[in-house]
């Protein structure tokens, strides 16, 4: 990964990026100048736009406010050049123009908190995909087509193509578009600087799926998550998988998450509703809805909001209905970002469609494995998980026993039940559970933080289960809501979750 890394060409993306905020929303604008300093993002690309301050805006406000201000701004600073505009195809057949053939010396665009983010419906009953609401967003990505889409969305041509954007032949006229918004200001400020300092020290930590075991028109959601799950463990980064239908439960300890994806409810619940939770800094978070994003500036409603309020510095979800196969493909996003791609080229990437719903909350310059995977050392805990990425990825041509053990053997010599415990997150992936619950049972003879050693035992007794040894597992967990030193454990709280889930 390192080494693929190095072999993605260098982009300097922020050369290329304009900024736009909405001069009559407090704020804004503060946000908009903070945000061109961290990132060396010229005066001149900074843009006031007067808009309205609600979320939502008509086609013809976003046409007059937004849309056309925005590409006569682009005509006159020669930020593109266009050329006469060749046929394309559209989703709905409906003979949408191509993008201008044109050379943009802006290629990314940032909107920030106060632009509106979504363009209301205006057609009657229309048809299926044929839908004319968007959010702003997506249909700013086509502010190089000589006649905008409005009717159903239009064909992404950057759709999983192997390049980066600058040198992909299919991106010319196209904007990757990203917001800086969320519940407030200071949660806006803290995504900004979480960028910049995961950029710096290296995003080290975790990967969490949360499947919801659907199948029939719903197993390509599964498939996303099980490929994007594939990815981390080729890529050495741990990932716990929850198999089962329902959210991962209140308290359930998830130390240290850098990388969390998952669906089906329609607003937070469970582990990460937990107040004592909070992502690593710099981590990316999605739960995949269909309304996921309808609300951006709120702490608790939906899902965009409040996983930002929960620590995470990137979400991506949907404004309005955008049909499952429309949404960002977990495993395309997952599979660019490893290879050392921006989260605005690999979200866009991921997406099929422009001019459709979708969102993309977080700093699109952010490269958080632009200097490869593990490329620190790290220090404290991160030093386990930067030896635990070294050794998968060194030893990638042996097999999977033969790495657990070499893992196995650093642990002990380290005295790091982390080491052990990150090993038996492999192993249950691969659905070797007895394997996992001996490497959990090892870990927790070696472990003597309360906090830790309940978690262990959490992770056993979900092993247990899934091994089809409830009633083991349900006597580990009455233990410990019976062992008074665990009281004051806020994940003791899982404890019971659990039990209640298992009908005890």
């Amino acid at each position: 990964m390192p080494l693929h890394a190095q072999l993605v060409s260098d982009w300097n993306a922020a050369a290329e990026t304009a900024v736009v905020f909405n001069p009559d929303f407090p704020g804004s604008a503060e946000l908009a100048a903070y945000y061109a300093e961290k990132r060396h993002i010229p005066q001149e690309r900074v843009i006031g736009l007067r808009c309205t301050k609600e979320d939502s805006m008509s086609r013809a406000e976003f046409d007059a406010q937004l849309r056309q201000p925005l590409h006569d701004l682009f005509q006159t600073r020669r930020w593109w050049v266009g050329e006469p505009p060749n046929p394309a195809k559209s989703l709905t057949g409906d003979g949408i123009l191509a993008p201008a053939a044109s050379v943009p010396t802006v290629r990314v665009l940032v909107l920030m908190r106060g632009v509106p983010f979504q363009i209301r419906r205006t057609a009657a009953d229309p048809k299926p995909s044929q839908e004319d609401e968007a959010s702003v967003d997506s249909e700013l990505a086509t502010l190089g087509l000589t006649t905008p889409p409005v009717n159903g969305g239009l064909r992404n041509p950057y759709f999983n193509q192997p390049t980066r954007f600058p040198q992909s032949q299919s991106t010319t006229g196209l904007l990757l578009v990203g917001r800086l918004d969320g519940p407030d200001d200071a949660t806006v400020k803290r995504m900004i600087d979480d960028a910049l300092a995961a950029e710096q020290t290296g995003l080290l930590g975790r990967a969490v799926i949360d499947q919801a075991q659907k199948s029939g028109v719903y197993q390509e959601g599964e498939d996303w998550l099980k490929r994007s799950a594939d990815s981390y463990r080729q890529a050495g980064i741990p990932v716990f998988i929850d198999r089962h239908a329902s959210v991962l439960p209140e308290a359930w300890p998830l130390p240290d998450t850098i990388l969390y994806f998952g669906w089906y409810t329609d607003h937070i619940l469970g582990a990460l509703a937990s107040p004592e939770f909070r992502f690593k800094r710099g981590a990316i978070a999605c739960h995949l809805h269909s309304f996921s994003a309808h609300v951006i500036r709120s702490h608790d409603q939906a899902w965009a909001g409040p996983l930002l309020s929960h620590g995470a510095a990137v979400t991506f979800g949907n404004v309005f209905e955008p049909y499952l196969s429309l949404t960002v493909h977990f495993d395309i996003f997952n599979k660019r970002l490893l290879e050392g791609f921006t989260v605005g080229e690999a979200a866009w990437n991921a997406t099929p469609a422009l001019s459709w719903m979708n969102v993309v909350l977080g700093d699109p310059l952010y490269r958080p494995f632009g200097k490869g995977i593990g490329s620190k050392l790290g220090d404290g805990n991160d030093r386990d998980y930067t030896l635990y990425q070294g050794m998968v990825q060194r030893m990638a041509a042996e097999t999977d026993s033969r790495i657990k053990t070499a893992i196995t053997e650093l642990a002990v010599k380290r005295k790091s039940p982390r080491l052990l415990e990150l090993t038996a997150l492999l192993s249950a992936l691969q659905q070797k559970l007895p394997e996992a619950l001996d490497l959990l049972e090892h870990a927790e003879s070696m472990t003597r933080d309360m906090a830790d050693l309940l978690r262990l035992r959490l992770y056993r007794a979900e092993m247990l289960r899934r091994a089809g040894n409830a009633d083991a597992a349900r006597r580990l967990l009455r233990q410990a809501l019976e062992d008074d030193a665990f009281k004051s454990q806020p994940s003791r709280a899982a404890v019971d979750s659990l039990l209640r889930e298992m009908g005890s």
